[in-house]
């Protein structure tokens, strides 16, 4: 009796002991299923962002009816002041659900937007605005990870609606139009005053090498003229105790 008491008191430990880890592994796949992976990459190319390092990876996703709802969040560190990145558009619709909060000494700002196809490349403009140091509007594009997306499913249009307020938008049109000018205009103006600052950084590089090698030179010269004195005083030494010792003044 004791027995088969001992017997199922194992047995329920163990069947406790696989319900606890049947549940863990359903919530990491929760987990795992709620945030999605992405690169950030300069408009139109396959080169990473600068401001790849401003953007929290993974991004958190949700379904929405037969939409995904991506919230992503760029975190920028306090020396550069508070919120110097805004978002003005992505995917050619206003970002939703904006909100701006402290992260220890970081500024953290959180956007979201609707997408039914995150396979192909998502585009974004936003505008950086570090007083005294970096102002200019930017295009990047988003690439994202969709190996292990979350189901789709039929819901509540009236979510969906709200979810996607200021797509249809009429004056978002012309405002991306004038956004993607500005930045154009800029991207433009920064590529010529890096070419400037490159051709001037390659003449100081110039400069500063032809400057090593004269130094270099001069010290060697200098190092040679040294040792040749140095034998020559050492010599006369040797010879004056020479003569010293074997031909003393009378």
């Amino acid at each position: 009796m004791r027995k088969n008491q001992g017997i199922n008191y194992i047995w329920r430990w163990m069947l406790s002991g696989l319900m606890f880890c049947l549940s863990f592994i359903g919530l990491l796949s929760v987990a795992h299923a709620d945030s999605i992976n992405y690169q950030t990459f300069k408009y139109g190319t396959s080169t990473t962002s600068m401001a790849d390092g401003y953007y929290v990876k993974p991004a958190q996703i949700t379904v929405s009816g037969n939409k995904y709802v991506i919230t992503m969040t760029i975190r920028t560190a306090n020396d550069l002041t508070a919120w110097p990145v805004v978002v003005n558009s992505i995917d050619g619709q206003a970002p939703q659900n904006v909100s701006k909060t402290r992260s220890g000494s970081s500024y953290d700002y959180s956007y979201s937007f609707t997408e039914s196809d995150l396979n192909k490349v998502i585009s974004s403009n936003i505008s950086i605005n570090v007083p005294g140091v970096y102002t200019a509007t930017h295009n990047i594009s988003f690439k994202f990870d969709t190996s292990d997306l979350p189901s789709k499913s039929g819901g509540n249009s009236q979510t969906e609606s709200t979810t996607a307020v200021g797509t249809n938008d009429p004056s978002l049109n012309t405002k991306l139009k004038k956004l993607t000018s500005q930045a154009s205009s800029q991207s433009k103006a920064a590529s010529k005053k890096e070419s400037q600052l490159a051709v001037s950084i390659s003449q100081q590089n110039l400069a500063t090498a032809k400057q090593n090698r004269y130094n270099a030179a001069l010290f060697y010269y200098v190092l040679v003229i040294g040792l040749v004195g140095l034998v020559i005083l050492i010599g006369s030494v040797g010879y004056f105790i020479w003569r010293g010792k074997y031909h003393p003044r009378h």
